[in-house]
Order: structure tokens, then sequence, then C-alpha cells
């Protein structure tokens, strides 16, 4: 289930006094939205603010950049300014499997990953230009430790990360592929016409041309 910012709503407002040009219309997030994200989960302090921002570095990547690649080592948690990446796993024969799509006010950077600090088995690519605010994850950690206000926002985050991962799994693995379709336009309605469709197909679970014969069939 997509997690919508809090500046979604005035940001589909703007795109639409804008006809629909997105790249004009759209505002560059800041570190005080990062901390309004966080505190969605839970109340950050002012102090617990503070901290997390003098840890913030603007870091921009060009479309089809990786934030991280498979087999490195995580090392970063970044902050959707702006844009919209993709995490996906690789397999060994090269298929791509999507798991997830992030937009502005979310947060990547595999939490697998930055816990184990073992080769990374996820992979995070950029599909527009997308600028971040990044923070090294051990750093961030420390800082959760000195102030309890954040260490419950973040452990808020990483269970609603987990609800999130369970429903995911049920819908692959119980939900038949119109029904997954129906849920993609009810809940992802707002990055849809931003993601390619043979993503889409990856991150349904269906072939490319499955989801051509559910949009034909007007599944939504």
């Amino acid at each position: 289930m997509l997690e919508v910012h809090p500046a979604a709503p005035a940001y589909d407002l703007l795109v639409k006094a804008g006809g629909g040009d997105a790249a004009r219309a759209q505002r560059v997030l800041k570190t005080a939205d990062l901390i309004r994200s966080l505190s969605e989960f839970s109340p950050v302090s002012a102090p617990a603010a503070a901290a997390v921002a003098a840890l913030v570095t603007p870091r921009t990547f060009k479309k089809d950049d990786w934030l991280l690649r498979g087999g490195e080592r995580a090392h970063s948690l970044f902050f959707i300014a702006r844009g919209l990446v993709r995490e996906v796993y690789i397999d060994a024969a090269g298929a791509e499997h999507i798991r997830t799509f992030i937009a502005e006010g979310g947060f990547t950077g595999s939490l697998v990953d930055l816990i184990s600090q073992r080769p990374a088995i996820t992979w995070i690519q950029a599909l527009e230009p997308t600028h971040t605010l990044a923070v090294v994850y051990s750093d961030f950690a420390r800082v959760c430790d000195e102030h309890p206000s954040l260490q419950r926002a973040a452990r808020r985050f990483a269970e609603n990360l987990y609800v999130r991962k369970v429903i995911r799994e049920y819908e692959l693995q119980a939900l038949p592929a119109r029904q997954r379709y129906k849920m993609w336009k009810r809940e992802w309605r707002s990055i849809d016409s931003r993601v390619r469709r043979r993503d889409l197909a990856s991150f349904l679970g269906v072939r490319p041309e499955h989801l051509s014969r559910l949009r034909a069939n007007r599944a939504d």
C-alpha cells in the first residue's frame, strides 16, 4: 500500500492547474517535509528534528541512475524530495522483479540491506530525475538512540514497513491478477501515469500482455 505524503494533495492540484506537466509543477520537498513524514508515524521533538537536519545531504540522480546496486553495501537512507524510484530484485537469469515504488515524501535505501550490512540483494533505480535528502544510516541510528521521540518514529516506520510487506505478499500469493490491478488503480493512482507498463506488470506479478488485457477490460 502506498503511503501518501501530506504534500501530495497540493502537488496534485498544482499538476492539474499546470495542464498536467508534473515536471514543472512538482515542488521539491525540504528537510521540514522529511521530519513531517517521520512525524506521521509518531511526533518528533524539535531537538530530534534539528539533529536529523544536521545529518542530511542533498543528492541528485538522473533518470536510470542507481541509488543502490545488488552486491554493494547499503549505507544511506534516502528521502525522496522529488522524483520516483523503484526497488527491484534481479534474479540469476537477469529477470527483474519489482518490489515497490517510492515517490515524493517516501523513504528508500532497503532497510534489510542497511541492517544486515551484507552485499545488497536489492537494486534501487531512479525512474525520473530524482532529488533526495540522504542520511548515512549509522548516523541516523545513533541519533535515534539519543532522541526517544525519533526512536519511536523510526520503530513505527519499521512496523509499518513490515505490515506493508506482509500485505504485499498476501496480494501476490492469494489474490487474482484482476483484483491486484484494481487495488493498484485505487491505492497507487497518484503515480500510475509515471510508471512504465513493463514495471507495473512486474510489480503485479503478471506478464506485460496480461496487463494489457487487464487494462483493455477496464478492470479499474
